[in-house]
């Protein structure tokens, strides 16, 4: 039987247990195909953007013919503009503190095929909603969730998403999704003048 030793107090609970739910009314989850189509419109929108980019760079890159390297805050925009940089928001709840990063399309591509097995089931939203949180929070009430909850597990942090009550779960994953939203209009490459931006800071 795992356990929790936190300051928001102590846990103990199966590992291999799912919790289940009566839900009388589902109009206020969030359906599992409209989560997906938001996250696939952002995952093929960013890599169309930074195809072109790459292109772009790729040619910048030939005609410096051996110049000098790019300045240590060129090259940060481009990491910006690429993504390679997470976002992260920190929201204060009922006196606990949480923090949220953004996740790479690799983390988002493994919470949706973990959340695939329970695809047209009432589970699907709470799967969903887990898989993306126990991804995105990286700390509680001041402490890194390493420390917070013991381990840096995946299965630990799903075990703790689990526990928590089902109206703060909500309250969570909205904050998430506009955290997502907020990446995506940040890093993301949106017109070519920005593209252009990027290619004068390598040709600099």
């Amino acid at each position: 039987m795992a356990s929790f030793e936190s300051p928001l107090g102590n846990k103990k609970f199966s590992g291999q247990q799912l919790k289940e739910f009566d839900v009388p009314d589902e109009t206020n989850q969030i359906p599992n195909e409209q989560v997906r189509h938001f996250h696939s419109q952002e995952n093929e929108y960013d890599h169309s953007q930074t195809i072109a980019l790459e292109k772009e760079m790729a040619a910048a890159r030939e005609a410096r013919n051996g110049r000098e390297k790019i300045t240590s805050g060129a090259k940060r925009r481009i990491e910006i503009l690429l993504g390679m940089i997470k976002t992260t928001r920190d929201v204060e709840i009922n006196g606990t503190a949480f923090v949220f990063q953004s996740l790479k399309t690799k983390e988002m591509r493994a919470a949706i095929i973990a959340a695939a097995e329970y695809d047209n089931t009432v589970q699907s939203p709470f799967e969903i909603r887990k898989q993306f949180l126990a991804r995105s929070i990286i700390g509680v009430a001041g402490q890194e969730m390493e420390y917070f909850l013991g381990s840096n597990s995946l299965d630990s942090k799903l075990a703790f998403i689990e526990e928590l009550d089902e109206a703060l779960l909500n309250r969570l994953y909205d904050e998430y999704l506009i955290l997502a939203k907020e990446a995506h209009d940040k890093f993301a490459v949106k017109t070519q003048q920005d593209i252009n931006e990027v290619i004068d800071d390598l040709k600099k």
